[in-house]
C-alpha cells in the first residue's frame, strides 16, 4: 500500500511495494521526489493551474486533516466530500496552511498550499484525526499538484484608464476560468481573476497571456467607460476579446458562426447583457446536468437541447446554440440573479471588476432619488420613541434596484435596499482571504449595561455555534481598549452600546474610528444608534464589511436583531444576506444598512443557505424556498424539502402536511419567515409538534 502526504505520513512509490503505511512522519521534500515529477501539466492531468505536479500509482494517499472539495469532472461537481465515490473522474481540492507541513517542504515561504488531486472512483474518503485519507480497491493512478498560495500569488496586470484600457482588462479578465465547457457555470471551475492596477504602460503577466481562452468570441463597445463595465460580466464569462469602436451600440460575434446580436445602448444595453448572461449562465448548468435524475434532463428536453451534442461544441458554437433558443421559454424559469452592483462610471472602477466578476455579479450603471426624512420614516413605518443617540442621518438614495437579490452600491450616495461598498472594500477582502488562521475570532463588546440582554444571548449563540470559533466578551470597554479591540486581528467585532458624531462612546470619552491606525478587523457589527458614517471609516481603515444603523434604534429592536444577525453569520450566511434576514425582526427595518463588500462571510457557506417562506393553506403549509449565496453563483444543493438538487437563487414550491413539516424542519438550522415574522427552522418544528 502506498501512502503520501503533506505532514505525517509515509510513502514508497514503487507500485510493487506493499509497504504500510506506519503514521510516522517525513520530509514532504523528500515525499514529492518519490513520485515521478511531470513534465507538463496540462488540462489532461489537472484542470487548475499549479506549480508543481507529481504523479504515481497508489492504493491509498494521506492528506492533511482540512476538509477537501470533492469535484467529479466528468459530471455534477459534487459540494463537500462524500464517503464514498463511484465510478467516475474526481478532482480532490484542498487548501492546507504551510504549519502543517515541514518548512523544509517546497513551498515553505507561501501562506498557504493549495493541493489538487485528479484520479478515477471507486474510492472511499476517511478522517483518521490528523489525516484525511483517500483509499481505492486497487492500485490507482493519482496526478498532484501543488500551487502556492501568498498574497503575492495573484496575477496582477495595469491598463491606463481609458476604455481602451479596460477593454484590454476584460479581455484577459477569463485567463481565470479552468474550462470553457459547461461546467465554467460551477464555482469549483473559476479562479480569482487577476487584480488591475491602471497606469502606463500596459503589462499583462505571461501567466495570464498564456490562461487567456481563445473563444472566436467578439464584443466590439461604444467607446465609453460605461459601457466597457456593464458588458464586462458577459464579456467575461464567454471569455470574449472586448475592443472599443467609434459606434453607437454594441455588437456581439463569434467567429466561425451566425451570431451577430446587437446589445442597444444606454439603458438597454444594460438589459439586454443581463439578460443574455444569465440565459446563456443557466444554460450551462442545465447542460452541466446540475441533476441528471431530475431537472437538468427535462428542461434540455423542453428547450430542444442535446447536452452531450452541446458539451462537445466549442464556445462560440455553444453560444450560437444557446441564442438560438428562445427567450420566452427560457425567461419563465431563470433563478433569480444573486448579485447586481450599481458602478459609478468611472475609469478607476476597473480595479474593483476583479472583485465582482469573481462573484459574477451583473454590473448596472447608478440611478435613484434623494429620500427626505419624511419619506424613510414611511418606508420604516416609524413611532416616536426615546432616541439611545444623537449621531447624525447621513442623507439617503432609493436607488432604482434591477436584476438581483442582493444589490451593492459603488457609487456617491448612502442608499437604502443596497449596500454600500467602496473599492477599499475589495482591496481588504483579497488582504484577508490571503491570511490563514487557525479558527474565527469574535470579540463581544457591551459598552452599554441597558442592553446586558442582547449581550448574554449573543455571547451564548457564538459560544454555543458548532464552530472552531474563539469568543472573547468585553464589557466597559476605555477608549484605548476599544481602539485596541479593532486593531487587533479579529475575524468579527459585534460592538453593543452608543454612539454620537463624536464616534462610539466609552466611558472616558468617545473613540471616532477613523482615528484607528489600521484595523485588524475583517467584519463587524456596530448595534448603535447611528453608526453608518462609523461603519464607512473602518471599511476606510482596512475592514471588509460590516453592519450599521442609520439612525436612532429601540434597545429592544436591536437586541432582537442583533441576536438574530449573530446566528445567521455563525450558519455561514454572508453579512448582507445575514442583516437583511434579520432585521426583518422588527418594523424599524429600514434603519440597519450594510457597507463594505456584503458578500463576504466569517465562516464558509453553509451546506443549505436557503430560506423558506411559509404560509397556512386548506392543503397544509405551503412552502416557497430560495437559495442565494452570493459567495458561489452556480452551485446547487441538496434541502430538505423535496427531490433533487437546487440551483443557486432558484425558487421551489412545495405543500407539506404539519407532521411532514415538522419532521423536515428539525435537525436543520433554516431561517423561516412565517406569516411574516422570522423564526429559526428548529423553534418553528418544535412549535409544529406541540400544536400551536
Amino acid at each position: 500500500m502506498v501512502a503520501w502526504g503533506v505532514s505525517g505520513v509515509g510513502v514508497d512509490a514503487d507500485a510493487d511495494s506493499t509497504t504500510e503505511w506506519d503514521g510516522s512522519e517525513v520530509d514532504p521534500a523528500a515525499l514529492v521526489r518519490q513520485l515521478h515529477k511531470s513534465v507538463s501539466v496540462g488540462t489532461e492531468q489537472l484542470p487548475r493551474p499549479v506549480d508543481e505536479c507529481y504523479r504515481g500509482t497508489v492504493t491509498e494517499i494521506a492528506l492533511p486533516a482540512v476538509e477537501p472539495t470533492v469535484s467529479r469532472l466528468d459530471a455534477e461537481p459534487y459540494r463537500g466530500t462524500p464517503s464514498e465515490l463511484p465510478e467516475g473522474t474526481f478532482l480532490l481540492t484542498m487548501q492546507a496552511p504551510t504549519a502543517v507541513t515541514d518548512r523544509a517542504a517546497p513551498f515553505a515561504d507561501a501562506d498557504e498550499i493549495r493541493i489538487h488531486l485528479r484520479f478515477d472512483g471507486p474510492a472511499y474518503v476517511r478522517s483518521l484525526g490528523t489525516t484525511t485519507v483517500l483509499a481505492f480497491d486497487d492500485w490507482t493512478a493519482v496526478t498532484l499538484g501543488f500551487m502556492p498560495v501568498s498574497s503575492e500569488s495573484r496575477p496582477q496586470i495595469q491598463v491606463p484608464e481609458t476604455p481602451a484600457g479596460l477593454a484590454t482588462a476584460v479581455t484577459n479578465m477569463s485567463s481565470a476560468f479552468h474550462t470553457m465547457s459547461p461546467s465554467r457555470s460551477h464555482p469549483e471551475f473559476r479562479g480569482h481573476p487577476p487584480l488591475v492596477t491602471t497606469g502606463e504602460p500596459v503589462q499583462i503577466p505571461d501567466a495570464v497571456r498564456e490562461c487567456r481562452p481563445e473563444t472566436g468570441i467578439r464584443l466590439r463597445v461604444p467607446e465609453r467607460v460605461a459601457d466597457v463595465l456593464v458588458t464586462a460580466p458577459l464579456a467575461y464569462y464567454l471569455g470574449a476579446a472586448v475592443t472599443v469602436e467609434p459606434r453607437d451600440s454594441a455588437l456581439l460575434t463569434a467567429e466561425g458562426t451566425d451570431v451577430s446580436v446587437s446589445l442597444g445602448e444606454c439603458s438597454s444595453l444594460q438589459c439586454a447583457v443581463a439578460r443574455l448572461l444569465r440565459k446563456v449562465f443557466y444554460l450551462d448548468c442545465q447542460v452541466r446536468r446540475i441533476d441528471p435524475d431530475q431537472n437538468g434532463d427535462r428542461i434540455t428536453a423542453a428547450l430542444s437541447l442535446d447536452a452531450d451534442a452541446i458539451c462537445s461544441l466549442s464556445p462560440a458554437e455553444r453560444l450560437e446554440r444557446y441564442v438560438a433558443v428562445s427567450d420566452d421559454a427560457v425567461n419563465s424559469i431563470l433563478p433569480e440573479w444573486p448579485l447586481s452592483t450599481y458602478v459609478e462610471p468611472r475609469a478607476d472602477r476597473v480595479r474593483c471588476l476583479p472583485f465582482l466578476l469573481e462573484r459574477l455579479s451583473l454590473v448596472y450603471l447608478p440611478d435613484g432619488s434623494e429620500l427626505d426624512l419624511s419619506d424613510l420614516l414611511d418606508k420604516t413605518l416609524a413611532d416616536s420613541y426615546l432616541c439611545r443617540g444623537s449621531a447624525e442621518r447621513p442623507s439617503m438614495i432609493e436607488p432604482t434596484l434591477r436584476e438581483g437579490q442582493l444589490h451593492a452600491w459603488l457609487a456617491p450616495g448612502n442608499p437604502i435596499d443596497a449596500c454600500k461598498t467602496t473599492p477599499e472594500a475589495y482591496l481588504n477582502r483579497y488582504r484577508f482571504e490571503c491570511r490563514c488562521d487557525s479558527e474565527p475570532t469574535v470579540a463581544v463588546v457591551l459598552n452599554d449595561e441597558e442592553m446586558a440582554d442582547e449581550h448574554t444571548e449573543v455571547t451564548e449563540i457564538y459560544r454555543a455555534a458548532d464552530l472552531p470559533m474563539d469568543v472573547r466578551v468585553s464589557e466597559r470597554l476605555s477608549v484605548a481598549e476599544l481602539a485596541d479591540t479593532f486593531e487587533r486581528q479579529t475575524d468579527f467585532v459585534h460592538f453593543i452600546g452608543h454612539c454620537d458624531d463624536a464616534g462610539l462612546r466609552c466611558p472616558d470619552g468617545n473613540l471616532p474610528l477613523s482615528s484607528l491606525e489600521g484595523t485588524g478587523t475583517q467584519t463587524f457589527f456596530l448595534n448603535a444608534c447611528g453608526s453608518y458614517q462609523q461603519g464607512l471609516d473602518l471599511v476606510e481603515q482596512g475592514a471588509v464589511a460590516g453592519a450599521v444603523t442609520f439612525t436612532d434604534v429601540l434597545d429592544k429592536h436591536a437586541a432582537l436583531v442583533g441576536t438574530a444577525f449573530a446566528r445567521l453569520l455563525c450558519n455561514g450566511f454572508s453579512i448582507q444576506r445575514a442583516l437583511e434576514l434579520a432585521r426583518r425582526r422588527i418594523m424599524m427595518c429600514k434603519d440597519y444598512a450594510v457597507v463594505g463588500d456584503g458578500t463576504y462571510s466569517i465562516i464558509p457557506c453553509p451546506d443549505q443557505p436557503a430560506v423558506v417562506w411559509l404560509s397556512e393553506s386548506e392543503s397544509g403549509f405551503d412552502l416557497d424556498c430560495t437559495v442565494v449565496s452570493p459567495e458561489r453563483p452556480g452551485e446547487s444543493y441538496r434541502l430538505p424539502f423535496g427531490d433533487g438538487a437546487v440551483l443557486n437563487g432558484e425558487q421551489t414550491t412545495h405543500t407539506l402536511e404539519r407532521d411532514e413539516l415538522a419532521a423536515a424542519l428539525s435537525g436543520t438550522s433554516l431561517p423561516v419567515i412565517y406569516d411574516g415574522e422570522f423564526h429559526w427552522s428548529d423553534d418553528l418544528a418544535a412549535r409544529l409538534q406541540s400544536g400551536f
